[in-house]
């Protein structure tokens, strides 16, 4: 394989390290409310402090299918640690993923395309040959996309947890990154999704 790193290597690199965050802000919450002490919550906090090509190696697709892997695991493995016996955890989760997508909010004059593409930089879907997000209508009047593969369902089930709850922070985290835009997402059932003009 090539060792030729391109612009879309950077930006699974920036979605894996979005990932770590969120993970990362979810435990310091933890820790805020006394669910975890900080001992406890600094196993699932990482942050990647080497470069790509550090990171990498000479292998660029298996460095970054690893580095995936890891930061699913991190924070499937915190939201089993932290709902585990106390669903009433979940509305602290999504207060939380809601304010990780604000810090990564799109532009405020953002259009449906743009919207979309500030969605996709933060949300980690697996590797971009694994094809998980499709566009499927793209008219200034009506912008929708499919997610084709569910790449969180079965690491979420080997811990007994629901991919519901994994779908509720994702939706928390998109209405935070549409924050100051004039859309929303809509779905019906975490597959199909629409940008819908608000107001």
């Amino acid at each position: 394989m090539s060792t030729f790193l391109a612009p879309i290597h950077s930006w699974m690199f920036g979605k894996i390290q979005a990932q770590d965050e969120l993970t990362s802000e979810l435990a310091a919450l933890a820790v805020q409310k006394g669910w975890l002490t900080q001992a406890e919550a600094a196993a699932f906090q990482y942050e990647e402090t080497r470069s790509l090509p550090e990171v990498v190696g000479g292998d660029i697709h298996g460095g970054l299918s690893a580095l995936i892997e890891e930061a699913e695991r991190r924070y499937a493995e915190l939201a089993d640690r932290l709902l585990g016996g106390h669903d009433e955890r979940l509305d602290d989760l999504k207060t939380a993923a809601y304010a990780f997508g604000q810090k990564h909010a799109a532009m405020p004059d953002s259009e449906p395309q743009a919207c979309y593409q500030a969605i996709l930089d933060v949300l980690l879907d697996g590797m971009p040959c694994d094809g998980v997000n499709i566009v499927t209508d793209s008219s200034p009047e009506h912008f929708s996309w499919e997610r084709r593969i569910d790449v969180h369902g079965e690491r979420w089930g080997a811990l007994d947890r629901s991919v519901a709850e994994y779908n509720a922070l994702r939706r928390q985290v998109m209405a935070g990154i549409l924050a100051n835009t004039r859309y929303a997402v809509a779905t019906s059932d975490d597959r199909h999704y629409t940008l819908v003009a608000q107001g």
